[in-house]
């Protein structure tokens, strides 16, 4: 709700406290909404790096999102770590 701005005013920076707090409990989705926030830095600092630990954390618990957004051929990064690895060739 806090991040949609359903019933209540939409606050990223309080809807991020509360899904970290739900994610280290264990809570898949709280992992994969943490995550996107994370990676786009809606509502918090910008952090990639943390939000590929909490999709793989979901993947790990079998969530379809989570192992989606690992996936270098649906994410797009495929190309980026073949340019590095042809930058690195020449």
């Amino acid at each position: 709700m806090l991040d949609e701005g359903r019933l209540v005013a939409e606050d990223n920076a309080r809807a991020a406290k509360f899904y970290r707090l739900a994610a280290e409990r264990g809570n898949v989705d709280a992992m994969v909404n943490l995550g996107l926030m994370l990676e786009s830095g809606e509502g918090v600092s910008r952090n990639p790096a943390a939000a590929q630990d909490l999709f793989g954390q979901a993947a790990d618990r079998n969530d379809p999102l989570g192992r989606q957004k690992l996936d270098p051929i649906i994410t797009g990064s495929v190309s980026d770590a073949v340019l590095s690895k042809t930058d690195r060739l020449q």
